[in-house]
């Protein structure tokens, strides 16, 4: 895979396996990113989002809402975390595939509150909350993710992120 410039064979493979299951559930990628330092992330089309349900969220009552959702696999590697971060357009909720994880979340940077979630675990962050994903051992991480749009007319991207603290200088 071109797109993989810096990470490990063990990278490697965990992104090939994401790609070769996503594709096996019949998923539409709409964008993939393995270069972020912490891992990476796929993202599926609106189309693709009840065959992700079928696939990551089987067995959790996932609420219907009129607004557009975004599903999404987040990758963290062994001893890494994303950015303390937190979005103005969007919640999420976040199911453990592959864990467990760390997750710290609150409403106040200052005041965080530590989740660890085992494989198949979920939980939710408001918009506006601070939150972090963090792998916290020697194995990778995977969290399906579905983002809740605060207004359908805006709907929420990539680059509504605040970062609050980043360990790669971001």
């Amino acid at each position: 895979m071109s797109d993989l410039p810096s990470f490990s064979k063990s990278a490697v493979i965990v992104f090939k396996r994401i790609i070769a299951e996503t594709k096996g559930f019949g998923l539409e990628i709409e964008e993939k990113d393995f270069s972020r330092p912490w891992g990476g992330f796929v993202r599926f089309t609106e189309d693709s989002f009840e065959r992700f349900l079928t696939a990551y969220w089987e067995g959790v009552d996932v609420p219907k809402v009129s607004a557009k959702r975004d599903p999404k696999i987040l990758m963290a590697a062994p001893h890494q975390r994303l950015s303390l971060q937190r979005h103005r357009r969007r919640s999420e909720q976040w199911r453990c595939i592959d864990g467990p994880a760390e997750v710290l979340v609150g409403e106040n940077p200052d005041d965080l509150e530590s989740h660890r979630i085992a494989s198949g675990e979920t939980i939710q962050i408001p918009c506006g909350h601070a939150h972090r994903l963090v792998a916290p051992g020697d194995y990778w991480v995977r969290v399906a993710e579905i983002w809740e749009h605060v207004d359908p007319e805006t709907p929420s991207d990539e680059d509504d992120i605040e970062r609050l603290q980043d360990d790669y200088g971001r």
